[in-house]
């Protein structure tokens, strides 16, 4: 593939969510009240292209270990878990990207102040025309929705004899559609995840050309290491990551607390407490244990998309399994670093506030529920895992 941009990461990702960590947190509050990100934050995310990091390289992408997006989005969610969902949902959409044609993928991606947003979710219908098709349907939880210039978005599709419903048979595919032909309803009125404004968003009989319509069989673009990475589990490792990043922010601020509030002379502190110094200990374990898991899980996939292998379903299990468990064991961690804390917990001028309604937010993603758990134990029993998302 040909050089289309001259846009390139300069810095690791990792490295430039360390130095946007600070800004995170200090436009927290804008972030929360606006219900979108503090536009002095969405600038740095720009300059530092972590809105870009699913691209190939010559497109401003990151294209190197996988686990540099895994660091980055745990160290943003141990800022601003808001401003991490959305890194993480444009990685999502610009992975979409691989399967445009090279000149469709200039067209979508070459603009490195863009940024993206999708969903996944079939809510949308989109009757064949010539040259193209005609798109219209209503997508709920479009988080980014307002800072986006372009939509990767999911239809049925329908054709002369084809199903009109969802079911066998049915054909579904991803659009990419731009910004002046979506309408957004504000529906996002929610307690976690308040800063991603994932409103609701609406198409209505809007031409998308050929070119621009692709499913997970298309063609790939490109061929690197990057653009083999299977898409469904790489997406729910970097939910995990954000998971793993909100347990961060919570356990630091519990053991800030202790060094806070000390009253020498006085009644017990809260670093006296029982409970807290073992949850304390048992936080630092499992983020400790459950990164590592996921990051050699992880590492596993990107050395054999190197070598050009195929991976294994126990491979892809691993990964699966690693990301569901991570994200479920930062869930009842921050849960009980929420009760052991007491009434501090209640007061927002905490982490702990925030994180406790984020992580329960993150959880619902339907990346990481319980039956990828099902799917991954399939594998490791001798079973073909049949989950639609598993290999792709």
């Amino acid at each position: 593939m040909n050089d289309i941009s001259s846009a390139e990461i300069t810095t690791l990702p990792s490295d430039a969510a360390n130095k946007i960590y600070a800004s995170a947190i200090m436009f927290r509050d804008e972030t929360e009240s606006a219900r979108k990100i503090a536009p002095v934050v969405v600038n740095k995310l720009s300059e530092f292209a972590l809105f870009r990091m699913g691209l190939p390289k010559s497109l401003g992408g990151w294209a190197g270990n996988p686990i540099e997006t895994l660091k980055t989005y745990e160290t943003l969610a141990s800022a601003e878990a808001s401003v991490a969902w959305i890194v993480w949902n444009n990685h999502l959409a610009c992975t979409f990207g691989r399967f445009l044609d090279e000149s469709s993928m200039k067209e979508v991606y070459s603009d490195p102040s863009h940024i993206y947003a999708n969903s996944a979710r079939p809510e949308g219908v989109a009757q064949t025309v010539d040259n193209g098709y005609m798109v219209s349907g209503q997508w709920t939880l479009v988080s980014g929705c307002q800072l986006a210039d372009w939509f990767v978005l999911r239809c049925l599709v329908i054709s002369e004899g084809s199903p009109t419903t969802l079911g066998p048979g049915a054909s579904l595919k991803l659009f990419f559609i731009p910004k002046k032909d979506v309408k957004i309803i504000d529906t996002w009125d929610v307690g976690g995840l308040n800063g991603t404004g994932s409103h609701d968003i609406v198409v209505k009989d809007a031409f998308v050309k050929e070119a621009y319509a692709v499913d997970f069989d298309s063609p790939v673009a490109i061929d690197t290491a990057y653009s083999r990475l299977p898409i469904g589990c790489i997406n729910a490792a970097g939910c995990a990551a954000m998971a793993l990043g909100v347990l961060k922010a919570a356990m630091d601020d519990l053991v800030d607390m202790c060094f806070e509030r000390v009253t020498p002379g006085k009644s017990p502190d809260l670093r006296d407490r029982a409970t807290v110094q073992a949850t304390i200990a048992k936080s630092k374990t499992v983020l400790a244990s459950k990164r590592a898991q996921l990051h050699h899980s992880v590492e596993v996939l990107w050395k054999e998309a190197q070598q050009k292998n195929t991976f294994t379903d126990i491979q892809l299990a691993d990964v699966w399994a690693a990301s569901c468990e991570a994200a479920r064991e930062a869930r009842d961690m921050v849960s009980e670093i929420y009760a052991v804390a007491g009434t501090a917990s209640l007061y927002k001028k905490h982490k702990i506030e925030r994180a406790h309604r984020d992580i329960h937010a993150i959880l619902q993603h339907g990346i990481i529920q319980p039956h990828w758990m099902n799917q991954a134990g399939m594998a490791y029993v001798g079973l073909t895992p049949n989950g639609a998302m598993f290999r792709i």
